[in-house]
C-alpha cells in the first residue's frame, strides 16, 4: 500500500533544495558581477575624465563702499533755553511743545508788576518814559527858540534815553520772545506757577539743521572720522536725507566703554525732529576703481588667502591656485591689491575640493575663457 504523506514530504524536500539553489546562484551571479569590470564608473573617475564641476565668476573692476550702522536722538543744530531775569508769576505760556515760531514771537507771558520793591513794574516803567519823552520835546522846541542851553536840553535827552532803556528792560521782564526761529521743544512752567530767576522755562531748537548724537562702540569708532559722508532714510514714507559726521571723540566712556560722536543734517522741510531716534549709516570705507571678486571665492589655506582661477590648456581646463592680497571688504565683495586681473575667472563654488592643477568643468558662470 503506497504512503502518500511520504511522497509530500519528498516533494517538499526538492523545493527546498531547488529554492536553496536559486538563492545561492543569485549571489554566486551578484559577487561575479561586482568583481568584473563591468562595475559602474565611479564619481572619481568621472570627474579624473571630465573634470571636477564649479560655479565661476569674473573679476571686476569697479567701486567698492562700506557703511557703519549709527543710531542715536534728534537736536536742533542750535538750541537755546528761555528765562527770565527775575522771579517772577508766570501769566500765560503762548507756545506748546512742537509749536514753530518766528524771531520775537511772544513765548511766555510774566505778571506785570514788580516783583520786588528794587524794580520797576512795567506800568511804572512806561509812565515814566512817557514823561521824559514829552520832557525831551519840551526841551528841543525851547532849545530851538533860545530859551534854554544847549546843557538842558542834553540833561533831558539822557534822563529819555535812560527812561527807554527801564521800559525796555521791564517789556523783556514781561513778554519773553524767541530770539531765533525754530521749534519748540520743552515747556518746563504752566500758567500760576513762579518763574524762577536764570532757570529755564522753555527750549527753543532751530530745525533747518540738525545734529544727531550717537554712541558708536569700539569696532564702529574705529572706522568714523569727522567729515565722512552721512545719509539717513525712512522706509515707511520714503524722506532721506544726507549730511556728514562733525565729530567723534577721542576716548570711550570710562563706564559704558563707548565712544560719543554727532552727525549733521540739513532739515529744510523740518521732517527730523528734535527728541527722535534717527538710525543713518556712515560711509566709513570706499574704494574706485579696483579689482574685485565676491566674497565666496576666497578659501583660507595654511593661513593664506588663496582663490582658484580657471586657465585654458588645450582643451582642458585647469584650476589654478592663486595667492591673493586683500583690501577693502564688505559683506559681499572684497577688493584684491595682487594676485588677480580685471578679467580672470575664478571659481566662487566647488573650490573646496581643488588642488593646484585640477581639471574642471564649469556648470555654471558663463562660458569657459577663450583659449
Amino acid at each position: 500500500m503506497s504512503n502518500p504523506g511520504g511522497k509530500m514530504k519528498g516533494r517538499g524536500r526538492v523545493i527546498l533544495w531547488i529554492s536553496v539553489g536559486l538563492v545561492v546562484a543569485l549571489f554566486a551571479f551578484r559577487f561575479w558581477r561586482v568583481s568584473t569590470k563591468e562595475s559602474y564608473a565611479s564619481i572619481s573617475s568621472i570627474q579624473e575624465a571630465e573634470g571636477k564641476p564649479v560655479e565661476v565668476t569674473d573679476a571686476s573692476r569697479g567701486n567698492l563702499e562700506t557703511w557703519t550702522s549709527l543710531s542715536g536722538t534728534v537736536e536742533g543744530s542750535f538750541q537755546y533755553p528761555v528765562i527770565s531775569t527775575n522771579s517772577i508769576a508766570v501769566t500765560g505760556v503762548a507756545k506748546k511743545e512742537g509749536d514753530r515760531v518766528k524771531a520775537g514771537d511772544v513765548l511766555i507771558r510774566l505778571e506785570k508788576g514788580a516783583p520786588n520793591p528794587m524794580l520797576l513794574s512795567y506800568d511804572r516803567s512806561l509812565a515814566l518814559y512817557e514823561d521824559a519823552r514829552a520832557d525831551a520835546e519840551r526841551m528841543r522846541s525851547l532849545y530851538k527858540e533860545g530859551a534854554v542851553s544847549k546843557q538842558v536840553l542834553d540833561k533831558a535827552e539822557l534822563a529819555l534815553a535812560v527812561a527807554k532803556g527801564d521800559l525796555a528792560n521791564a517789556r523783556e521782564g514781561t513778554s519773553l520772545v524767541a530770539t531765533h526761529a525754530g521749534v519748540v521743544t520743552s515747556v518746563l512752567v504752566k500758567e500760576g506757577e513762579m518763574a524762577n530767576a536764570y532757570a529755564p522755562l522753555m527750549w527753543v531748537a532751530r530745525i533747518d539743521s540738525v545734529r544727531v548724537r550717537f554712541d558708536a562702540g569700539s569696532t564702529q569708532a574705529a572706522e568714523l572720522k569727522a567729515g565722512q559722508k552721512a545719509v539717513w532714510s525712512s522706509g515707511g514714507n520714503g524722506d532721506s536725507g544726507t549730511g556728514t559726521v562733525s565729530r567723534i571723540d577721542l576716548s570711550a566712556d570710562p563706564e559704558s566703554h563707548l565712544v560719543k560722536g554727532e552727525a549733521l543734517f540739513p532739515n529744510p522741510g523740518g521732517t527730523l525732529l528734535p527728541g527722535a531716534v534717527l538710525s543713518f549709516k556712515a560711509l566709513s570705507g570706499e574704494r574706485r576703481s579696483v579689482i574685485r571678486v565676491p566674497i565666496d571665492c576666497i578659501v583660507e589655506r595654511s593661513g593664506e588667502a588663496i582663490v582658484f582661477a580657471v586657465e585654458a590648456a588645450g582643451d582642458t581646463l585647469i584650476a589654478r591656485r592663486r595667492a591673493v592680497k586683500m583690501g577693502l571688504m564688505t559683506p559681499d565683495e572684497v577688493e584684491i591689491v595682487s594676485g588677480l586681473e580685471a578679467g580672470d575667472r575664478v571659481v566662487r563654488f566647488g573650490q573646496t575640493l581643488l588642488e593646484d592643477g585640477d581639471r574642471v568643468k564649469i556648470i555654471r558662470g558663463g562660458e569657459a575663457p577663450a583659449r
